[in-house]
């Protein structure tokens, strides 16, 4: 993380992880830490050594072990171009170390923020707390990080940390975190605006990553003031451990479903998953590549099972149903492009709350009212439909207004629904009528 000071300083706090495995090969039970820094050229402009002895705690774990010990450093350089190397290896065995090179470019001028780091917690510094438990501090903040960002799925959320500058004088900026895969946005976190005063400061918060599945992400700090900047900062999120994982119910069922769909299965039966889930979900979700969304549908519908302790699963097995009906009732073709079923409005509605259990049903509403008057195919009103749910008492009115199978929702009582402005000048008295059996008079 390069952050800058006055006089075009440079600050460099670094972070590695050193894997515990790799010192299985010596015997003991110390290591080397070695850190220096060349120019662009290759002349070493500065070293630096230090040895580390195991705890008996972390020496129980290093044969076969994933896990790392941290090392963090600081230093300060002047603008130009770097390469930072980093070296461990047993005390005692030097041939089996690991090595890793990092360029780095220190600021040529005075930025308009520092990098982006994220960590698992950033905090104030309590008092007399010192910095002891923090990989990284500045200033009265300190900041828990480590070369590669993991997020646990139990524990599915981020800090973050990052340094406004400033100008001579006090300015305001937008910012917003976006959670992105690849170059897509999955989300965005709300605006918030921050006033920067002239001698800069720091920039703290958290962001909820609640239903992200695995996978390889980053987080775009995104700051618009007299101009428009980035910070980037990359970021993991593993779901339960192997070991867990094979013990639970995801692994054994919804996802071994979803891992045996193909891509076009996994679009043409799930893709209306977007009906059922929020507006930022349903963005999130569309974002994801094949694998991230089959990790998404498998905990969806494990967690919305209503009977998780019996075999199969309800929820699922009624969601495909109401998808074959759908298909089979109101899938249409809109131009020279085939309609997936729940984008349709009946199909959107019927997946989200199955069959209306009250139905009325008018293909030849007639201009007196008299149903052996029957109306041409080509004027008079148009055929309706009106369904009512019992357990939300939301009523939907539909029309077939073009007669080509392509029915449109006109008016509905449903709060998160919009009725059309003008449907009352769109339906015919006869629909007028029916409405108002359900206690509805719209006029």
């Amino acid at each position: 993380m390069r952050t800058w000071q006055p006089d075009d300083l440079t600050i460099v706090d670094g972070v590695a992880n050193v894997p515990l495995a790799m010192l299985a090969g010596g015997t003991t039970g110390t290591y080397r830490f070695e850190l220096s820094i060349s120019d662009a050229a290759g002349n070493s402009l500065y070293r630096d050594s230090w040895e580390r002895e195991l705890s008996a705690k972390a020496a129980a774990f290093v044969e076969g072990s994933g896990t790392d010990l941290l090392e963090t450093f600081r230093f300060g350089v002047a603008p130009g171009d770097y390469v930072v190397e980093v070296l461990a290896y047993p005390t005692d065995a030097p041939d089996l170390g690991t090595r890793t090179q990092v360029p780095l470019v220190a600021f040529s001028e005075k930025p308009e923020a520092s990098d982006l780091i994220l960590a698992s917690r950033v905090e104030p510094l309590s008092d007399g707390a010192g910095g002891g438990s923090w990989s990284i501090t500045h200033g009265d903040i300190g900041i828990n990080a480590a070369a590669r960002t993991v997020v646990l799925a139990q524990e599915p959320h981020i800090y973050y940390y990052i340094e406004f500058y400033g100008h001579d004088s006090a300015e305001v900026l937008v910012a917003q975190a976006h959670v992105m895969s690849g170059d897509r946005i999955v989300f965005r976190t709300a605006a918030t605006s921050v006033e920067v005063p002239p001698g800069g400061l720091p920039f703290t918060g958290r962001v909820s990553l609640s239903g992200l599945p695995p996978g390889q992400y980053s987080l775009a700090m995104v700051l618009e003031g007299a101009e428009t900047f980035t910070r980037t900062a990359d970021f993991t999120m593993l779901g339960p451990s192997e070991a867990a994982v094979a013990a639970t119910r995801e692994r054994s069922e919804e996802a071994e479903y979803f891992a045996s769909l193909s891509d076009t299965e996994l679009l043409e039966t799930f893709g209306g998953v977007a009906v059922l889930v929020t507006e930022s979900e349903r963005e999130m979700y569309e974002a994801f590549p094949p694998n991230a969304k089959r990790a998404y549908l498998a905990e969806f519908f494990a967690k919305n099972d209503p009977d998780p302790a019996s075999a199969g699963n309800v929820f699922l097995d009624e969601y495909i149903e109401r998808i074959g009906v759908i298909r089979a009732r109101w899938g249409e073709n809109v131009g020279e492009s085939e309609r997936l079923p729940w984008t349709t409005d009946m199909g959107r509605i019927y997946l989200k709350y199955g069959e209306p259990p009250e139905r009325v049903i008018n293909y030849n509403p007639s201009p007196d009212g008299d149903p052996m008057t029957i109306v041409g195919s080509s004027g008079g009103e148009p055929p309706y439909e009106i369904w009512r749910y019992r357990t939300t008492s939301f009523v939907y009115l539909f029309i077939e207004e073009n007669r080509m199978n392509a029915w449109r929702l006109m008016y509905t009582t449903d709060p998160y629904v919009n009725s059309l402005a003008d449907w009352y000048r769109r339906v015919g008295p006869q629909a007028l009528r029916d409405l108002r059996n359900f206690g509805i008079n719209p006029l």
